[in-house]
């Protein structure tokens, strides 16, 4: 129902708007800018098809500055852009990545009206930790948005935590509205210290129906994750089953599989070393030849408490029906922080 994502939104516009007398209440108000930075310079090489982007090339992942303003204990604000420069891109991407009022309730507990992030993605890179060499196996294969337009939740209850977004599907980069609304939920349990057991799913129509477009499926997907966090290493694993996730608006069902795990290990605190492995299948009914492999293998030195280094190898094999391809890239990436 078109009434219900655009209802979403007219509840964030309006939170957004509300008197600024009723908010300031408790500890006074206190603004924070911070910039976060992923960049890299690599040689990337393809075998088996001759593509652009092929070379010695920089590229300058993300660029995030954040504007966080507290009103008092608990209501707070967030603005961020997201910069993005490819190789052999022009223009530059710019994007409103979050935009969000929020009302805290206690530690872990809180509600978010705006664009905000989603509860899968944001964890995903948390609990792996080298987001700025790769975004994680949902990201990197597009199985989900990082941010988007609607209503957003936490509840944290000793060692479980729940979060759900009810959100228009259209994602941050292209804002749209379909018929109705999407949601998103997950459930994350600590039996103990570091130890994660997730679960989560999406269901909607990820705003591809909108105007006169036929709604002939609706997309779903479940996750599953383990991992663990200690001092100095971090083990983990995550899987997917997704059905009709591209063929919202397409006749003929197809479903999409896949699996990610990763580990690391700090030496020292500036010396550590990192490796992971993802496995997909995105076309197990029209095209069940598609396949992709995804291996990471780095080493990190962090200088300071601002900047991260990494040499990193990476190696993709793709497969379908047309073709198979091979791309290897092989460089530094680094993140800085301010």
């Amino acid at each position: 129902m078109q009434i219900v994502s655009r209802g979403i939104l007219a509840m964030a516009i309006a939170a957004g708007c509300a008197p600024l007398a009723a908010l300031a209440q408790d500890s006074g108000p206190t603004t924070t800018l911070s910039t976060q930075i992923f960049a890299n310079a690599s040689q990337l090489d393809r075998d088996g098809v001759e593509t652009a982007d092929e070379g010695l090339a920089i590229d300058l992942k993300r660029t995030f500055v954040t504007l966080d303003h507290r009103f008092n204990d608990r209501w707070s604000a967030q603005i961020t852009t997201d910069v993005q420069w490819n190789r052999n891109s022009d223009p530059t991407d710019v994007w409103l990545r979050h935009a969000y009022l929020q009302r805290g309730f206690g530690t872990g507990s809180w509600l978010r009206l705006g664009n905000a992030p989603t509860p899968w993605i944001a964890q995903e890179s948390a609990r792996e930790g080298f987001r700025y060499v790769d975004a994680g196996l949902i990201a990197r294969t597009k199985m989900g948005a990082p941010a988007d337009y609607g209503v957003h939740g936490q509840y944290r209850h000793g060692p479980l935590v729940y979060a759900a977004s009810v959100v228009t599907g259209g994602g941050f980069q292209k804002p749209r509205l379909g018929n109705r609304a999407d949601v998103e939920a997950r459930v994350g349990w600590t039996p103990l210290k570091g130890v994660e057991l997730a679960a989560g799913g999406y269901r909607g129509t990820r705003a591809q129906d909108a105007g006169s477009k036929p709604h002939v499926h609706t997309a779903q997907r479940w996750n599953a994750m383990a991992s663990w966090v200690g001092e100095r290493s971090r083990v983990g694993a995550q899987y997917f089953r997704a059905e009709d996730w591209t063929r919202i608006t397409e006749p003929g069902s197809d479903d999409q599989r896949g699996w990610s795990a990763w580990s690391s290990y700090q030496f020292t605190p500036q010396y550590g070393v990192f490796a992971r492995y993802d496995e997909t299948r995105m076309s197990l009914d029209i095209d069940p030849i598609t396949r992709e492999r995804y291996h990471q293998l780095g080493v990190e030195w962090k200088p300071n408490k601002y900047l991260r280094l990494a040499a990193v190898g990476k190696r993709v094999e793709q497969a379908s029906k047309q073709k198979a391809m091979e791309s290897h890239e092989v460089g530094v990436w680094a993140q800085l922080a301010f």
